[in-house]
């Protein structure tokens, strides 16, 4: 198995780079709309980023990285300094190499940074558990109460923290309760620990910030003109995320019904009245403040990115953050996100998203056709890769192809952001899959069941919200 993988990802190292080359050679040659030089140099850039995101070969970041570098050399650089691919005046928008660096300070880069640093602190003073305990306690009379809240819990905390960070925190809460039920896990068990990842692949829809692919579709739709708040995504996102919440209730209920006499306790998770310190105060308020500025953005005027500064100033300076903890940052996912809003800036720019769109097939397809056709391919690869890397190859092509089909940027960028949340059916769809999966309870075919099945009905939902409420 070893030699295997070793090999199959010597070839898919090899592969990527082919195939940009030869997407590169063999464009020259058709005559659909022209595309200029440096058009072809992304596309080129495009297949390769696709490859090495699709296959793994090399970690999503460091595709990110490579599509920034490659991006601003063989395009970015003047003519004079010998860039070999120079698109004829007045083709191009890309003004210089720094068109592909400014994404990583872009505000939602900043956003995202400033969320991570509120869920660091959130789970570094134990707010996170704070939370966690008060909201659960009244769930716990009944065993299906326990498995709502559990879903409130995850799917909540999710929302405003790293969907990683909260499935790790509730699976360390629930692992006590779950280990009374039974040697090996009960079948009631499996729906419990099934319902921490399921409620924080969920509950990352529902704020801009609650996963990457949001972000990325939130700040490539703010890059291309649309004046969408936090609060304007919150108000179609959290009413769908609770109605996906409920149907996810139903299906684990159906599918794990707790065993007749069941008793649950939650004497583990009692709320300590030591945990409140002068830090918890701080991280709270902070968090609240930071919140809240998101939310009235639309009424104050502040942008949401130098909300997020908030977080990041409060925090290292009441000593909140050490050096250790900010190493701990989701940098990679940083890169990424980066990495992505570089891609679709540079396939903007140089003509290739709206070259790449009139090349497909969609004239005349109905516009509930095509929300699904990019949900479902947003779904489908998402299962298999990273969420944000699809999110980051969709997201352009999504949004040059609105126009054409009679769309709004916001339904189409909405479906790609969607599919990537809903996409569950394997362990490794996402981190808090892969995180209960290895607290040994649940096993692969309870998320195919579970989780695709939740995935399915929930697009279904996802493409009338989008065809209907935006």
């Amino acid at each position: 198995h070893h030699d295997f993988t070793h090999w199959s990802r010597i070839a898919s190292l090899c592969l990527g780079p082919l195939l940009g080359v030869l997407a590169f050679l063999l464009v020259g040659d058709v005559p659909l709309e022209q595309l200029p030089a440096d058009g072809r140099v992304m596309l080129g850039l495009f297949v390769l980023a696709a490859v090495y995101w699709i296959t793994g070969a090399i970690p999503p970041f460091a595709t990110g990285l490579l599509v920034i570098g490659i991006g601003a050399l063989l395009i970015g650089l003047p003519a004079e300094s010998g860039r070999p691919f120079d698109a004829p005046a007045g083709e191009s928008h890309i003004r210089g190499w720094t068109d592909f660096i400014s994404p990583a300070a872009a505000p939602v880069v900043v956003l995202m940074l400033g969320g991570f640093v509120l869920s660091h602190a959130s789970h570094v003073t134990g707010i996170d558990r704070l939370m966690a305990r008060w909201v659960l306690r009244p769930f716990a009379g009944s065993p299906r109460g326990l498995v709502l809240g559990v879903l409130v819990v995850s799917g909540g905390l999710s929302m405003w923290m790293s969907n990683t960070a909260t499935a790790a925190m509730v699976t360390v809460m629930l692992t006590p309760i779950i280990e009374r039920l039974g040697p090996g896990g009960s079948r009631f068990g499996r729906g419990l620990m099934l319902a921490v990842p399921i409620g924080a692949n969920l509950g990352g829809i529902g704020t801009p910030i609650g996963t990457p692919p949001n972000a990325i579709v939130f700040g490539a739709l703010r890059a291309a003109g649309v004046d969408i708040t936090f609060l304007d995504w919150m108000l179609f996102a959290v009413p769908l995320t609770a109605v996906l919440l409920l149907l996810a209730w139903g299906v684990l209920v159906l599918l794990y019904p707790p065993e007749p006499g069941l008793r649950v306790s939650l004497d583990e998770i009692k709320p300590d009245p030591r945990d409140l310190t002068v830090r918890t105060w701080v991280a709270g308020v902070t968090f609240l403040v930071t919140v809240g500025l998101w939310v009235t953005g639309p009424w104050t005027g502040i942008p949401i990115g130098a909300t997020a500064l908030v977080p990041l100033v409060v925090f290292p300076a009441c000593g909140l953050l050490s050096a250790a903890q900010v190493n701990q940052l989701e940098w990679n996912i940083l890169l990424l996100i980066a990495g992505g809003l570089a891609l679709g800036k540079g396939m903007e720019d140089t003509g290739l998203a709206s070259w790449m769109v009139a090349a497909a097939p969609i004239d005349g397809l109905p516009p509930v056709a095509v929300l699904s056709a990019l949900l479902g391919a947003s779904l489908l690869l998402s299962t298999v890769m990273s969420n944000t890397a699809t999110a980051n190859l969709l997201a352009p092509i999504a949004l040059g192809a609105a126009a054409s089909v009679g769309l709004g940027d916001t339904q189409v960028g909405v479906a790609v952001a969607l599919g990537a949340s809903l996409a569950m059916g394997l362990p490794v769809s996402t981190p808090p899959n892969a995180i209960a999966f290895s607290s040994g309870c649940v096993s692969a075919t309870d998320f195919l069941k579970a989780g695709g099945l939740i995935g399915l009905v929930g697009g279904v939902l996802g493409v009338i919200v989008c065809a209907v409420a935006l």
